[in-house]
């Protein structure tokens, strides 16, 4: 296939468009240097394209032809893209990805082809907090290679589940939605419900999802809650309130009197206390801040978009990117 006629197809444009999705919805944090964001994003980044490849499997040459354009399109390089995507091929599993390694790491980490070596060297660079050089220097000396003989390979990686703030995110982008610049919440919460599937994509792994305005029966006077989801690894009910303004400090009180409930009235053998998100058009940082207090490991406040910036911004923001 030629690049023309990859370009013209709509399976490549909506490739192209939720890279550009996942990109831009964690540069604002990868700008401040916390390498793990760039991890999680690239690891994202080859998600969506084995997902590609895989839908078109027997299309000869396609995952080349479709990163060459990849490449072009974002202003990324073709080798750190067949990086990308030999790192989700390495960990499909996203909490298999330590918080602790650099996105330099797992490029040294992919490129061991046996597994048990790379868990060896993985496992003891994250017990002794070994620097990236350090990693290189211990590979070049075959340090497996000597413990392998004296019997004394001994793997443990990590099993970690994620803190909550590792799990709900800044910002949602909620572009394929069709909705008017003015909108009502309803209207808002109607068009999520529609396409849920891509909701429970934009909100990440672990998500399923309840139900929309689930009654709650307080001091005599029916509330409704939005969304409810449920997350299976942190194995707490997720509160979801949807706001078309900006946020307002009344949201945190109303999302905590609904914890509250849920905490004393509709919590299972096993589960952890309930969570709430609050997503509006827009928040001040400072304000949010204030307004939850002790609350912040309890209720998480994010914006939603659904316009994406354009593509010379994205352009600009992953030229960035690469040079962290």
């Amino acid at each position: 296939m030629v690049k023309k006629e990859i370009e013209k197809t709509k399976d490549y444009k909506a490739l192209l468009g939720d890279i550009k999705s996942i990109l831009n919805k964690n540069l604002t944090k990868a700008y401040k240097a916390v390498d793990n964001i760039k991890v999680q994003t690239y690891w994202q980044i080859g998600e969506r394209i084995a997902r590609e490849e895989l839908k078109h499997k027997n299309r000869a040459d396609y995952g080349r032809r479709v990163i060459e354009n990849l490449a072009k399109d974002l202003g990324l390089s073709k080798r750190t893209l067949y990086e990308i995507a030999q790192f989700y091929d390495t960990y499909p599993i996203v909490r298999t990805v330590s918080a602790q390694l650099s996105w330099s790491h797992y490029t040294t980490l992919i490129k061991i082809n046996s597994k048990p070596k790379r868990d060896f060297y993985e496992s003891i660079s994250l017990q002794n907090s070994w620097s990236v050089r350090e990693l290189r220097k211990r590979i070049g000396n075959k340090e497996f290679e000597k413990a392998k003989k004296k019997g004394e390979i001994i793997v443990r990686l990590p099993k970690q589940l994620p803190a909550p703030e590792d799990v709900f995110k800044e910002s949602y982008d909620w572009d394929f939605l069709e909705l008017e610049r003015s909108h009502e919440e309803k209207e808002l919460e109607k068009a999520l419900l529609n396409r849920i599937e891509k909701v429970l994509l934009e909100f990440g792994n672990g998500f399923a999802f309840m139900g929309s305005q689930m009654k709650i029966l307080i001091a005599g006077q029916y509330h409704k809650i939005d969304l409810v989801f449920y997350h299976r690894l942190l194995r707490c009910l997720v509160l979801v309130e949807l706001k078309i303004g900006k946020f307002r400090r009344e949201f945190v009180a109303q999302m905590n009197e609904y914890l509250t409930y849920m905490r004393e009235h509709d919590m299972l053998e096993g589960e952890k206390d309930p969570i709430g998100l609050i997503i509006c058009k827009e928040k001040e940082e400072e304000e949010v801040h204030y307004a939850l207090g002790r609350l912040r490991k309890e209720i998480f406040v994010a914006e939603y978009k659904t316009k994406l910036p354009s593509e010379e911004e994205i352009k600009s923001k992953v030229k960035k990117m690469d040079k962290i």
